[in-house]
């Protein structure tokens, strides 16, 4: 059973099959009917001819220009009852043109009878022949044209009533013939629309599988990556919690040293360097156990639009005279749960790297707001819960990063910048910040388009607001990062 659409569809190609053939159906039809007048113009009179001629000139015009008019809509556009209606009477006019000719203009000279005969059957089989997809535009001439010819033969007498009977089966075979081709074209077409509907569902399923592929390889990605940092997380973390006790041993005894050779120059001197070496140390893994997500924290609701302000002036400073800064934040931003110190330094770290980004000078912009994130936008983060978190974005306008370098901007000592000029712990200790936080860390960059980095701590449990936060956040500018 066809669908309203697809009925439609079949009846405008039908129609379509019809009007596609009208130049050369009515080129033929005044062509013979140019021919037929003048050969019956000295038998009746050249006034009836004439007046026939121009009335077959003027259906075929009428029935041309309505021809172009149906072939410039679409099928949408078609009103299916209204164009049939119009091939059909098109048709029928045609047909009963010539009817008439067969009745007024029939010949006495059985030679001239037969020249009729067979100029009107030429014109029946030709109708079949080029609009049979439409069996109303058929019949409509067939019947009116051959009919009143075989009532002429007939009216001849008994010698042309064989004539007259076998024009009436000669237009019931067209008419047989044409309701067989009638129904060939429709099924023609109604299996050319089901093969487009199932060409259309394979399209639609390879698009879907294309989809689900292309998701599940960004799946495995994320889940190859988080597998990768979880690994290097605790190989780093256990070795620098280890080597972290050796260092304090370390620095205990320098300290011890240091007292015991008070009165020696040389001893305060070399284990005071000694000493210093393994605070450095000691800091380098201090990042990594940020990194690992083994740093004692001290999270509590923060307003983090108050620790921004209070540490704009070190982030000016940082950039310096060649970088503008922008800073845009959200009114009435709820608290989040952070560690104050540990979230400065991270603003710090960013600010740093952005800066490293524009030598020559650019925009950064640091912004808040309130974001919700689903699991989806969680994926390969086992340590955020899915809810609402506070939003912190910074953005840069430097020269970007490639993809290459961004599946490994957060993994420990991994850096682009030059040989002594940053450690390759920014990055990671954000990462670690944010994931021992119960937040979310992300990067978009491309090259020579900027980096954006966007930091998701989770909406506080405290049923407080920003406002309404009574202690002042603590000043951590002093707590250099490592970069």
């Amino acid at each position: 059973m066809l669908s309203e659409h697809d009925a439609r569809l079949v009846e405008y190609e039908r129609l379509r099959s019809v009007f596609e053939h009208a130049p050369v159906t009515l080129s033929v039809t005044v062509v013979n009917a140019i021919l037929t007048a003048f050969v019956l113009a000295p038998l009746d009179g050249p006034g009836l001819p004439v007046a026939w001629v121009g009335s077959i000139v003027a259906v075929s015009a009428v029935r041309w220009i309505g021809g172009r008019s149906f072939l410039g809509l679409s099928p949408e556009a078609v009103a299916r009852g209204r164009w049939a209606t119009f091939s059909t009477l098109g048709s029928l006019t045609t047909g009963v043109l010539w009817g008439i000719c067969a009745t007024l203009m029939f010949p006495a000279l059985e030679s001239y009878q037969l020249f009729l005969a067979l100029v009107i059957g030429g014109m029946c089989s030709g109708a079949v022949a080029v609009n049979a997809a439409h069996l109303h535009t058929v019949v409509a001439f067939v019947v009116p044209a051959s009919l009143p010819l075989a009532a002429s033969f007939f009216a001849e007498g008994a010698a042309s009533r064989v004539s007259a009977l076998m024009i009436v089966l000669f237009a019931s075979a067209l008419s047989g013939i044409s309701l067989a081709a009638h129904r060939k074209f429709g099924e023609r077409i109604r299996l050319r629309i089901a093969l487009g509907h199932e060409q259309r569902k394979l399209s639609e399923t390879n698009q879907r599988l294309l989809q689900e592929i292309a998701q599940r390889r960004t799946a495995e990605a994320t889940l190859h990556q988080a597998q990768k940092m979880e690994a290097i997380g605790h190989l780093t973390g256990g070795i620098a919690h280890d080597f972290n006790n050796l260092l304090q041993v370390m620095i205990g005894n320098m300290q011890m040293i240091r007292r015991l050779g008070a009165d020696n120059h040389q001893i305060v001197k070399y284990a005071a360097a000694a000493e210093q070496a393994a605070t450095r140390g000691s800091e380098l893994t201090s990042s990594l156990l940020t990194f690992a997500r083994r740093q004692t924290l001290e999270a509590k609701p923060v307003d983090i639009n108050a620790l921004l302000r209070e540490f704009e002036p070190i982030l000016l400073r940082t950039l310096g005279a060649t970088v503008r800064f922008e800073m845009v934040l959200a009114a009435d931003l709820p608290l989040c749960d952070a560690d104050p110190a540990h979230f400065q330094s991270a603003v710090l770290n960013l600010a740093i790297n952005a800066g490293d980004a524009m030598p020559e000078g650019g925009v950064l912009s640091v912004s808040t707001g309130v974001a919700e994130l689903g699991p989806a936008d969680l994926a390969g983060n086992p340590d955020a819960v899915p809810g609402r978190f506070v939003r912190l974005s910074v953005r840069d306008t430097g020269f970007g990063m490639s993809a290459e370098v961004m599946t490994r901007v957060f993994e420990p000592f991994f850096t682009t910048k030059a040989v002594g000029k940053g450690s390759g712990l920014g990055l990671s200790q954000i990462y670690g910040f944010a994931r021992q936080s119960g937040g979310h860390v992300r990067l978009l960059s491309a090259p020579n388009a900027g980096t954006e980095a966007t930091l998701w701590l989770p909406v506080s449990t405290a049923n407080a607001t920003a406002a309404q936060v009574a202690d002042k956040p603590q000043d951590m500018g002093a707590k250099r990062p490592a970069v």
